[in-house]
């Protein structure tokens, strides 16, 4: 899991050439006057969804994973808070192979805010719980990079 400030993104260039990819487009392009809906960067390899979540504000003990994808989370417009989630307890849902996601539920929970000035990624089967309500606004647009770890 990395937890960083957006302008700190090139620092993890050379960690993977399809994390290279998402940085490198991050870097030239302005997301903020994008419509809503999923971008592809390089085919299934990189691609993006922008999104406007409402935030959930009950407390659940459901994490999310995936195997193939690593998910880069961040903020253009409000505040979310992201949970990291460790000592996995028990399956909720098997892995979809299909939809690349898998449920369950963790003992421990680390608490991230996201501002807009920073970004969440989680590597492959790292649980996490995004979405979540953070004392805030109720509505927020985001932006989710899904990035193949071959």
């Amino acid at each position: 899991m990395f937890f960083d400030q957006l302008e700190n993104l090139p620092r993890y260039q050379g960690v993977h050439k399809n994390i290279d990819t998402a940085i490198e487009y991050l870097m030239t392009h302005d997301l903020s006057s994008l419509d809503l809906g999923r971008y592809d960067v390089d085919e299934d390899r990189v691609f993006f969804f922008l999104q406007e979540n409402t935030l959930c504000q009950e407390q659940a003990n459901s994490f999310e994973f995936h195997a193939r994808y690593l998910d880069l989370h961040f903020l253009l417009a409000g505040h979310e808070m992201i949970q990291y989630g460790c000592q996995e307890k028990e399956v909720l849902e098997a892995y979809d192979e299909e939809r690349d996601i898998g449920f369950v539920a963790c003992d421990q929970a680390y608490p991230l805010l996201l501002d807009g000035v920073n970004f969440a990624a989680f590597l492959t089967g790292e649980a996490h719980q995004p979405n979540q309500f953070a004392g805030q606004e109720e509505i927020v647009k985001k932006c989710v990079f899904k990035i193949l770890l071959d």
